[in-house]
């Protein structure tokens, strides 16, 4: 079984997808860790996104995987360095390039049909797995994203104002919705599950329910 959760950034989709998987046994695919991942290496290589011509090999060839929950970049835990707020940026624009999703494409298939599987990020349930069993897509208000991801931000040891960290996610929701290649979009078949007043234990009590509706019906 796939489970596939979109939405905007912020929205909780890889702690309520993590504890889910937990819950039902499945493996979880983080997708955004994966563009991330890309983002740093690029990075680190002096690639930049209007390097297209050259990102689909350099992608393909990268040495990304899963140990658990952390992303392992040639051999080396970068699950931290991923979630800074550059990378974060970084990944939006890299994601943006047709050859960086191309690249990531056949490994994200790949992961998904391995086993039960939910895979969270922008357009699994459109375009990475258009037949997915389950579509969910996790929202909640830009306002709510915005505190959320301040905490996480302060918690972390990165200083910035909650109305910096407001605009950016107002701006990352831009970018994503109206980017030309696999923008950010509700599955035409896809069950909203707001979060702008959920707890973590309800929006995972949610998913879990649709999940469970979806095992009843084969």
């Amino acid at each position: 079984m796939i489970v596939a959760i979109d939405g905007p950034a912020g929205a909780g989709k890889s702690t309520v997808s993590r504890h889910l998987a937990a819950r039902l046994g499945f493996t979880r695919i983080d997708t955004g860790a994966l563009y991330r991942g890309v983002a740093l290496a690029a990075r680190r290589a002096g690639y930049t996104p209007a390097a297209a011509a050259m990102l689909e090999p350099f992608v393909r060839a990268l040495g990304l995987r899963f140990d658990g929950d952390a992303l392992l970049l040639d051999g080396e835990d970068v699950s931290s360095e991923i979630r800074a707020p550059e990378i974060s940026r970084a990944a939006s624009d890299f994601a943006a390039q047709p050859p960086v999703r191309a690249g990531l494409m056949e490994l994200q298939r790949r992961l998904g049909r391995s086993t039960d599987t939910i895979m969270d990020g922008r357009d699994i349930g459109t375009v990475v797995f258009p037949d997915a069993d389950v579509k969910i897509y996790l929202t909640a208000s830009a306002a709510a994203r915005a505190e959320r991801r301040h905490r996480e931000l302060l918690a972390a040891g990165h200083h910035a104002s909650f109305e910096t960290v407001l605009a950016e996610i107002e701006a990352r929701d831009h970018q994503d919705m109206n980017r030309a290649i696999a923008p950010l979009r509700q599955a035409d078949d896809a069950v909203v599950v707001d979060a702008t007043t959920l707890d973590l234990p309800g929006a995972v009590a949610a998913c879990v329910a649709l999940v469970e509706a979806a095992r009843g019906r084969k």
